[in-house]
């Protein structure tokens, strides 16, 4: 007669803990089968070879943070975005790109990049993902190796450690490569009441760190470069590197790219996020004062929604019912390009800037431009744009009104616009960090 299981199923409610113990010991030992303990370790074993080979390879190694373009795309994401395609194809470099805990996309639960990653000899993205198969279940095992991703990441031996959003992630914090980070602005700083608070405690908190142990820190400007010397960093420590032109699409869709419908044929244009830092009231007053002046076309806004925004909201609902003005929200790059190309003007009167992406984007397109008095817009549009206090309503509107009332005055100003746009190029600027990164690497450039 067979022997009985001393602990029936039908009392595993009233079990004790030595009980339970002994069940789910049991239950392992049945799932322990030879083929499992086999595939086990033909999956550590692989696992191995390619920390081994990532250790050997001869390149220089660049470690890069690539969580910002998990998530849709704002200035951070496009500026990394384009870096990376701009060095997919170079053969000296290794980039291996690590994000959200190195998840393989596709994977149960498994959060995907939002565009497709830049391919190329260069580029590697770095997951790991369990099979079926192994002695505990391929969820537990996932788990395990989320837990792990520091010391896989460190176990890479990368040389370089590069974080594009302000912060070196904690998945790095084991590695030992050189740390360089990308600072875009100081805005948590000099405006804290224009930061969300979440973002403005984190950068408070983890900020310091990273200008302390950073080899190399880049800027997007020489003016967030001068405020970083300013808070007390060398100045050997700092390297400006200035962005591209923004989004810009291929001449083939460019050539036939439209604004979104509904847009009028002659419009002002305001590109940004909908946030305090922007300054978009300040805007919309200069543009209730021109239309009651006569002869001011619509405004059109394009661009997500940011916090605080809700009294803004209101002053766009009552603008849109008045007639003189169009929320777009959010558009695509082809239909961005050709409003800037449309646009009569551009206004640009933000409050604080670390660079300042419309502004190039409208260079690029030609358009007549006027920003605020900042010293990063001179630095970046020089002569190819009026300027105007940020916190100056009336002025804005002086400087608005020339531009929309001269023809000679906007042809001159696109023709300068487009000649300044040839400073700002992609290639250049992934060519510049990638001579950064071997710099802090110690190697030198070649």
């Amino acid at each position: 007669m067979a022997t009985p299981d001393p602990i029936p199923a039908s009392d595993s409610a009233a079990e004790g803990p030595a009980a339970r113990g002994y069940r789910a010991v049991r239950d392992l030992a049945r799932q322990v089968l030879p083929w499992r303990v086999v595939e086990t370790i033909a999956f550590l074993r692989r696992l191995a070879r390619q920390v081994r080979a990532r250790r050997a390879e001869p390149r220089l190694t660049v470690a890069v943070d690539i969580d910002s373009l998990y998530e849709t795309l704002t200035g951070v994401g496009w500026y990394l975005y384009e870096i990376l395609a701009h060095l997919a194809q170079r053969d000296d470099l290794r980039l291996r790109l690590y994000g959200h805990r190195l998840a393989a996309p596709g994977a149960p639960g498994a959060p995907a990049p939002v565009v497709p990653l830049p391919a190329g000899p260069a580029i590697e993205h770095v997951t790991y993902a369990a099979p079926q198969g192994l002695v505990i279940p391929a969820w537990r095992a996932d788990q395990l190796l989320r837990r792990a991703a520091p010391l896989l990441v460190a176990a890479d031996g990368n040389r370089v450690l590069f974080g594009p959003n302000y912060l070196l992630p904690p998945l790095f914090r084991l590695a030992r490569g050189a740390r360089v980070a990308t600072i875009h602005d100081l805005v948590f700083r000099r405006l804290p009441w224009a930061v969300r608070p979440d973002t403005g405690r984190a950068l408070a908190e983890r900020l310091e760190r990273t200008l302390l142990e950073a080899e190399l820190l880049l800027t997007p400007s020489q003016a967030v470069a001068a405020e970083l010397v300013a808070a007390g960093v060398a100045p050997s420590r700092v390297r400006p590197i200035h962005h591209g032109p923004g989004q810009q699409p291929p001449p083939t869709v460019l050539a036939v790219a439209t604004p979104p419908a509904g847009v009028p044929a002659r419009y002002g244009l305001f590109v940004g996020t909908l946030e305090p830092r922007k300054n978009v009231a300040t805007l919309l007053t200069a543009w209730r004062e021109l239309g009651r002046d006569g002869g001011a076309p619509p405004l059109v806004l394009c661009g997500p929604q940011g916090w605080r925004a809700r009294e803004l909201r209101q002053r766009l609902a009552d603008a849109e019912r008045e007639g003189w003005l169009r929320y777009l929200g959010y558009v695509s790059a082809p239909e961005l390009a050709a409003l800037y190309r449309g646009a009569t003007v551009v206004a640009v009167p933000s409050l604080y800037e670390g660079f300042g992406l419309p502004a190039i984007e409208a260079l690029a397109a030609g358009a007549p431009l006027v920003v605020s008095d900042l010293p990063v817009f001179h630095e970046v549009a020089g002569d190819a744009a009026l300027y105007a206090p940020a916190g100056r309503p009336d002025v804005w509107r002086e400087r608005l009104r020339q531009v929309l009332d001269d023809d000679d005055l906007r042809r001159e100003l696109g023709r300068r616009g487009r000649t300044r746009s040839a400073r700002f190029d992609w290639r250049l600027a992934a060519a510049a960090t990638a001579d950064a990164w071997r710099d802090a690497a110690g190697t030198g450039r070649v």
